[in-house]
């Protein structure tokens, strides 16, 4: 069952990888990083699964990992969006 997963997770990254690479839009390249961080997770704990069970100090690390995702997420979408306000403000001018 650990092998199902890890083939999951390498496909998970490698389709994010490919998204960052390929995207052209800022928000399109930050969905993209997040199903590779997502990738990362998930070939983490397939390779700590021991007897069909997780070790907790691998989930323990996942869990602050992926809130750690969450609040850099948040915080490159309001540069993002600031950005883009910014971008506005130049166009209006001309």
């Amino acid at each position: 069952m650990m092998n199902i997963f890890a083939i999951a997770g390498v496909a998970i990254f490698f389709l994010g990888l490919v998204g960052v690479i390929l995207q052209k839009g800022f928000v399109h390249k930050l969905i993209c990083l997040n199903i590779f961080t997502s990738g990362v997770f998930l070939i983490f704990i397939a390779t700590t699964m021991d007897q069909e069970k997780a070790d907790s100090l691998a989930t323990a690390l996942v869990l602050t990992g992926l809130v750690v995702t969450l609040g850099s997420t948040a915080f490159a979408l309001m540069l993002i969006r600031s950005f883009y306000k910014k971008q506005t403000k130049k166009e209006k001018k001309r």
